[in-house]
């Protein structure tokens, strides 16, 4: 059964599984080296490795608290800033966020296999990156430049 993608779109969804729409994360990637190669994905393939890329981004420790106590996933969220300090709005999703579960869901798309035999980390796992890069759970914050 094919994976229906629920895109978070800042309310808070209960029912969310994706912090980006399939057409969203096209976007971001026509504007890369990756179009011709994403395009070359199926869509189902792409549904399944945006899901997972926003799995992956979900379970690292976030600034700020979600805006509900049922929203599925750990965005939207309210008192966070962006690095140079200025408030993200807490009824949406930051760009960064959609450009980096783009880029996630890409090179998931480009795997024959994942690091974990599961579909994310269990609490507390350390997260080990291609390239010898470790993360401690204590230090898995992801900062993307935009």
């Amino acid at each position: 059964m094919p994976l229906t993608l629920i895109p978070e779109t800042g309310a808070g969804l209960a029912n969310a599984n994706a912090f980006a729409s399939q057409a969203q994360v096209t976007a971001v990637l026509e504007a890369s080296p990756f179009a011709a190669a994403w395009a070359g994905v199926a869509s189902d393939t792409r549904d399944q490795c945006i899901a997972e890329a926003t799995a992956w981004l979900n379970r690292l420790r976030w600034d700020g608290v979600p805006t509900t106590l049922t929203q599925a996933l750990a965005f939207p969220r309210a008192w966070l800033q962006s690095p140079e300090g200025y408030a993200i709005a807490s009824n949406s999703l930051p760009a960064w966020l959609v450009q980096a579960t783009a880029r996630l869901a890409f090179w998931l798309s480009q795997q024959t296999s994942t690091p974990f035999e599961n579909t994310g980390l269990a609490p507390n796992t350390e997260l080990a990156l291609p390239g010898g890069v470790r993360l401690p759970p204590s230090r898995a914050r992801l900062h993307i430049q935009p």
